[in-house]
């Protein structure tokens, strides 16, 4: 089965940006299980592995905050004196998460009880999608 064709149109030209295929029926039938197979081995890495590789991609974003800024404007017409601004403060919310993460990923200490040692342990469960709308309408905000 032949898979769709998926053109990027830029608002600011009309014109195609990027054009790619999408996943055929197999590829997203087989989906679920990659995910399941990348979730077990990802299970298993110390929070200091992600530490670092979250680290490692936010330094790439950086490092590409140039290129991303100008995808920004082509593909969704944003002006480019803001889109750079865009990457930093992703970065700078990223560069948050890890700042936390040590902590709020710590065991949650429960009440004592003599014989037991009690907590709530934070462990990931499996492989999350998650969609959200890159920008909202302020008409969501009239209320």
């Amino acid at each position: 089965m032949a898979t769709e064709t998926i053109t990027t149109i830029s608002p600011i030209t009309n014109k195609p940006i990027v054009t790619r295929q999408g996943p055929s029926a197999s590829e997203l039938e087989a989906l679920p299980k990659r995910s399941w197979t990348a979730f077990e081995s990802y299970k298993k890495t110390s929070l200091a592995e992600r530490q670092k590789i979250v680290r490692k991609a936010l330094d790439l974003i950086t490092a590409r905050q140039d290129d991303l800024a100008k995808e920004i404007t082509e593909q969704m017409g944003r002006p480019i004196a803001y889109t750079a601004k865009e990457v930093t403060t992703a970065v700078a919310r990223g560069e948050y998460m890890l700042k936390i993460s040590d902590d709020a990923l710590a065991d949650t200490p429960g009440e004592p009880q003599e014989g037991f040692n009690r907590y709530i342990r934070k462990v990931p469960l499996g492989p999350v999608l998650v969609l959200f709308a890159w920008n909202v309408s302020a008409t969501f905000y009239l209320a």
